[in-house]
């Protein structure tokens, strides 16, 4: 795992791709990273997809069987009115082309053959890009639950609470992405990397954090059994 492994430890990607080897190359290259990657091989299993589910980012390739790429980020764009960023993968490198796709919505453009290196780089600059404009990186809010990221403070109502760094890690990422299942492997890796202590050691870290929000009248941390934790409802 790289140092900034946990960053994205909760960020959910989409990859496009009817090249299965490419495909699995590209799932195995952003799991090493931490992202949390599904992948699909056509346009219809993409749209599909999208509809039924939020995600943080979109690899996208253009020549797809059936429904293409266009249809693809059209659909997101116009349909869903989803701004989520969205990297075209393709073998097309004309302009023309480069322009098609940027008109029709596409973050950015990585020409095929690529280096799994780059498309990771991009898709982190993406990402870190959207939480600023989103404020992400400023303030997260869940209901009377508010944390200052770049301060490393929480607060209930008017209240502030002091949590120990491994639980004010959990709380980040289960803020940034409220109602969505965050699992016990990418908690994991987001505290200890490849190192976890012990079975035990995550439950712990949140009996702690639970009770101590808890105790100041948040109770907004669910578990999901077999899988993970996430935060539901609006709390006052």
């Amino acid at each position: 795992m790289n140092k900034d492994t946990s960053y994205y430890s909760a960020y959910s990607i989409l990859v496009v791709e009817d090249d299965a080897p490419l495909a699995h190359n590209v799932l195995t290259a952003l799991k090493q990273e931490g992202f949390l990657v599904d992948v699909v091989y056509d346009g219809t299993m993409a749209m599909h997809a999208i509809t039924e589910r939020k995600f943080d980012l979109l690899v996208l390739d253009i020549g797809l069987p059936g429904v293409d790429g266009y249809r693809v980020i059209s659909h997101l764009r116009e349909t869903l009115r989803s701004s989520v960023p969205v990297i075209f993968l393709t073998a097309r490198s004309t302009l023309e082309e480069k322009k098609t796709g940027f008109t029709v919505g596409a973050d950015d453009y990585l020409t095929k053959p690529f280096a799994l290196d780059e498309l990771t780089l991009r898709i982190k600059a993406l990402l870190r890009r959207a939480d600023n404009v989103s404020g992400f990186l400023t303030e997260l809010v869940h209901g009377a639950l508010r944390m200052s990221v770049r301060n490393q403070q929480v607060w209930i109502g008017e209240k502030e609470i002091h949590l120990p760094k491994k639980g004010m890690q959990i709380l980040e990422l289960l803020l940034k992405h409220p109602g969505r299942l965050i699992t016990r492997e990418s908690l994991e890796h987001a505290l200890w990397r490849q190192e976890v202590p012990n079975s035990d050691a995550l439950r712990s870290q949140i009996h702690i954090l639970r009770k101590t929000l808890a105790e100041n009248g948040y109770t907004g941390i669910e578990t999901v059994s077999g899988s993970g934790w996430r935060l539901y409802g609006e709390q006052e």
